[in-house]
């Protein structure tokens, strides 16, 4: 009976055997099958489990890493992760982490650790490979980072693009405004090229009889004289004269005649030497055309100037008288474009003209308003400032400019006057001649209620620079 149950019990044993061997195969086989890794390691971390998904995911033989520590195929970079993930295991803490292990190929593969401890002095879990999660992440930041990237290379090209259309269009305006005030230039020098090839052939055509009558109003003066003495003579030796002589003389007056007859010629004379002091005025001011330059007296251009626009110096119904005031320096022969430098002058002298009779009707000299008591001037000086500068100063006593447009007096087309009667290039130009042809300054300076002054500087002899 003994010998009965000892049988049993070790028929039994084998066959409680068989069944867990059985169980633990199947058990194999399933952990086998799984596509993550599972583990199991030491309290070291040391391998002393691995399924095959180890190698199917990393390709090392399980055979060959049985006993090696789980932190030699880890990336350098992540193994102070695997560290602290061990110290959390090592106190009973359960764990999840992202890291980078080596392929035996070398390649870098993503999985992610999920453990937990199973005794004091082991722990298992499992590894999921998560590569191809990440090569998406990878593909979609990088494809993120081209189309960023892209982006912002449109938009600079777009910015650059604006940025070149901005200053292609700003070009454009500046060259429009270029030729608008060129185009202006032009007909305001052919404007005055005309004029001064009009004044010359009238001073021309004026001089050639002046000439002729200023020449012979001496040899007739005296002629009459010489009659007269003949006169004279008759008359002493012949005292009793004929009827007919006695009624002439009282008829045409004769003793009258006699008297006035040479105030007659002085008048006449006169008139010939203004008509001649015009004439050489014309012939001045007619030099616009010269281009070549030439040392000239700047006084007697002021002078030539002067008497063009003496018409609108003078008193009418309409306006008062203008006195133009001058203080001539002694100046030496100014070399310069004697044409241009009287175009400025006159455009200078017209727009003081124009601020006097402007002020005028707003009252500056008909209201006591502005308690004025003096008559509208012009006020002219020239001296030399500097051994090698002249000053040409021409001020008015009118109202005054405004500060606001006083800053854009210079600039091209600027105007204050109604259309129709100013192009608002007579300024511009002259700054123009004086600042480049001659390589000198023009200023105003103003002060409201008190008047204007242009001050013009150039130099006495010009530089190569500005020929």
């Amino acid at each position: 009976m003994s010998d009965f149950s000892n049988e049993l019990h070790t028929q039994i044993q084998y066959s409680l055997i068989e069944k867990l061997s059985e169980s633990e195969r199947r058990y194999r086989e399933l952990v086998d099958s799984l596509r993550e890794i599972v583990f199991k390691c030491d309290r070291l971390g040391n391998l002393n489990f691995l399924n095959r998904a180890w190698t199917n995911t990393l390709g090392y033989a399980i055979a060959d890493v049985i006993g090696s520590a789980l932190g030699n195929f880890i990336d350098l970079d992540d193994r102070h992760l695997w560290s602290e993930t061990l110290e959390k295991l090592q106190t009973g803490v359960e764990v999840c982490q992202e890291l980078r292990f080596y392929h035996q190929t070398g390649v870098i593969v993503w999985l992610e650790l999920s453990a937990q401890p199973q005794s004091e002095t082991e722990f298992s879990g499992s590894m999921i490979n998560i590569s191809d999660v990440y090569n998406e992440l990878r593909l979609r930041k990088h494809a993120e980072a081209l189309l960023k990237q892209t982006n912002e290379e449109l938009e600079a090209r777009v910015e650059q693009r604006n940025i070149e259309l901005i200053q292609a269009n700003q070009d454009l305006k500046v060259t429009l405004e270029q030729l608008k005030y060129t185009q202006a230039q032009l007909v305001q020098t052919e404007k005055m090229s005309s004029l001064s090839q009009l004044v010359a052939g009238i001073a021309h055509e004026i001089n050639n009889p002046v000439s002729f009558i200023y020449g012979n109003l001496k040899s007739a003066d005296e002629y009459t004289q010489n009659l007269f003495s003949l006169l004279d003579i008759y008359q002493k030796h012949y005292p009793q004269s004929v009827k007919a002589i006695e009624e002439l003389t009282n008829l045409i007056e004769l003793d009258f005649l006699r008297s006035d007859f040479p105030k007659l010629f002085k008048s006449m004379l006169m008139g010939a030497e203004r008509i001649r002091d015009i004439v050489l005025s014309l012939r001045t001011f007619s030099r616009l055309d010269e281009a070549s330059m030439k040392a000239v007296d700047i006084n007697e251009g002021i002078d030539s100037t002067i008497m063009i626009i003496q018409n609108r110096l003078n008193s009418t119904n309409q306006r008062l008288q203008i006195e133009v005031i001058k203080e001539y320096g002694s100046l030496p022969l100014v070399e310069c474009y004697p044409g241009h430098l009287n175009q400025v002058f006159l455009n200078i002298l017209v727009n003081a003209l124009d601020a006097l009779e402007d002020s005028a009707l707003k009252g500056r000299w008909t209201t006591k308003k502005f308690n004025m008591m003096d008559n509208p001037r012009i006020y002219i000086r020239t001296q030399l400032m500097e051994p090698d500068q002249v000053t040409i100063s021409i001020a008015d006593n009118g109202l005054g400019i405004p500060e606001a447009t006083l800053k854009q007096i210079f600039n091209p087309f600027f105007t204050t006057k109604p259309v129709g009667q100013g192009t608002g290039m007579g300024l511009a130009i002259s700054y123009q001649i004086i600042t480049q042809k001659h390589g000198g300054s023009l200023e105003c300076i103003s002060q409201l209620g008190v008047g204007a002054e242009f001050i013009i500087r150039i130099p006495l002899q010009q530089l190569m620079s500005n020929l």
